[in-house]
């Protein structure tokens, strides 16, 4: 693994927006879905509780991948498209009221820490 060409300031950049990202996901994402605390989620989105369980294996995996050095990539882009249509649900049947709000803030933020990881990740991979 061949670092050389990557600062020190982007390496803790990188892994920081991992970080953030992964935290998101755990934190606002599969934690509330498997325990059972998500409950104006599975009354909104298409597909009640089996969508919403479907939605914290695809936040379980991306959180794997993500934190691995190896496939961080894939990660971060599954990360993307994962927030991407977290923000649209927002301006369909999830809507903003109440705690979707803050799920919509959270959503934003991940996005963006998704995607400097990726574009990071990305030229990371390219340097090598």
């Amino acid at each position: 693994m061949d670092n050389s060409s990557e600062t020190k300031a982007i390496t803790i950049t990188r892994w920081a927006a991992k970080i953030v990202t992964a935290g998101i996901f755990t934190v606002g994402g599969f934690i509330p879905k498997v325990t059972g605390n998500a409950g104006p989620l599975v009354e909104t989105v298409p597909g009640g509780q089996n969508a919403v369980y479907a939605i914290a294996v695809v936040e379980i995996v991306t959180i794997v991948l993500i934190l691995n050095p190896k496939t961080a990539f894939f990660g971060g882009v599954l990360a993307v498209v994962t927030m991407l249509g977290a923000i649209a649900s927002h301006f369909g049947p999830v809507g903003m009221e109440g705690d979707m709000m803050t799920a919509f803030g959270m959503a934003i933020v991940a996005l963006a820490a998704a995607t400097t990881a990726t574009v990071l990740e990305w030229k990371r991979a390219k340097s090598r």
